[in-house]
């Protein structure tokens, strides 16, 4: 049996990079990153790795690619790329959870489950990491990652107030490493306050339907997370049945952590900066840069799953719980 891996899913923008970075800084745990994207910005692209290098210049990703293929040079890159795109598809979703028949889709996701599956074996046996965190994101690829008997999931659904999110995609952002080779340049956004509200109603919604359907599964709060971050990893581990050295949080000091690097596939720009010492605070810039007719208007369309999150709908300080636990015993 293999070693735990952390999924950490949820709707984009809502502190996944955080708490992957966090996970990762813990003695034992290695991040890979948002892996789902291997094919698309590693092997395709050739964009950066949190390291620094180009994905084929990466000593860790090389070695990978050896494990699992042979070397990368045996795997289709357009290939593979077609077959993620299809598979991640929320259209798709109900055939890869198992809901109804595969149909057409049969062929394209037993090649995908099979090339997902011999990178994830590749991944556990270089790293030789006691867990592995992958913060993909998004809730196909867990389910496909569900399928594998081998693999022990572990599930924490992140969530972030609508509002936040809103006004995070309400801007341009510059993403390093979404290049091509050395072209390390990239930029994502803006996006409408419609699509980033439909975003977080369709992303949210779809885990709270189909968290039951892993055997280890939670839900953490960005800014619980972000306000008391030694607290709520504590609480994290306990809830994901996972242990850690005893001074496995060493690297959090105050409002500041010393994060490790990693070599994970692209993610938040904050992941391509490796600088020791960085600042814990709570994003809650959208209380004074986004408008109060906006504000109205986010709390209107996302209300009813606010509550359930434990946030208020009008736009007040957050208080109360930070984690949920929904984890069932293992057998």
């Amino acid at each position: 049996m293999s070693g735990p891996l952390v999924y950490i899913g949820g709707t984009w923008r809502s502190g996944t990079t955080l708490l992957e970075r966090m996970l990762a800084s813990i003695p034992g745990f290695w991040s890979v990153g948002e892996l789902v994207f291997i094919w698309d910005w590693g092997l395709k692209r050739n964009a950066h790795c949190r390291c620094g290098k180009c994905f084929r210049d990466c000593e860790f990703w090389s070695q990978v690619g050896d494990v699992a293929f042979g070397g990368w040079q045996e795997v289709d890159a357009d290939e593979a790329t077609r077959l993620r795109a299809v598979v991640d598809r929320h259209r798709n979703l109900d055939r890869v959870a198992g809901l109804r028949p595969r149909g057409g889709l049969a062929a394209d996701l037993t090649t995908y489950q099979d090339l997902t599956s011999r990178v994830y074996q590749a991944v556990q046996e270089v790293a030789g990491a006691s867990v592995i965190v992958d913060s993909s994101k998004t809730l196909n690829h867990a389910l496909v990652l569900r399928t594998f008997p081998w693999l022990d999931l572990r599930l924490v659904h992140m969530v972030r107030r609508s509002h936040g999110v809103v006004h995070s995609w309400s801007k341009q952002m510059s993403k390093p490493g979404v290049g091509y080779g050395e072209d390390a340049r990239g930029v994502v956004g803006p996006r409408s306050p419609a699509w980033a509200v439909g975003m977080w109603v369709a992303d949210n919604l779809m885990y709270d339907a189909f968290s039951r359907r892993f055997a280890v599964a939670t839900r953490l709060r960005y800014e619980a997370l972000a306000a008391d971050p030694r607290g709520q990893l504590v609480t994290l581990l306990e809830h994901l049945q996972l242990t850690a050295p005893g001074q496995a949080l060493d690297f959090l000091d105050g409002a500041s952590a010393d994060l490790r690097p990693t070599h994970g596939i692209a993610g938040n720009p904050m992941l391509f900066d490796q600088a020791a010492g960085v600042s814990l605070r709570v994003d809650d810039a959208w209380r004074t840069s986004m408008s109060r007719r906006r504000q109205l208007m986010v709390s209107t369309l996302t209300w009813p799953m606010l509550k359930r999150y434990g946030y208020s709908a009008a736009p007040e300080p957050v208080r109360g719980r930070g984690l949920e636990a929904s984890s069932r015993p293992r057998p």
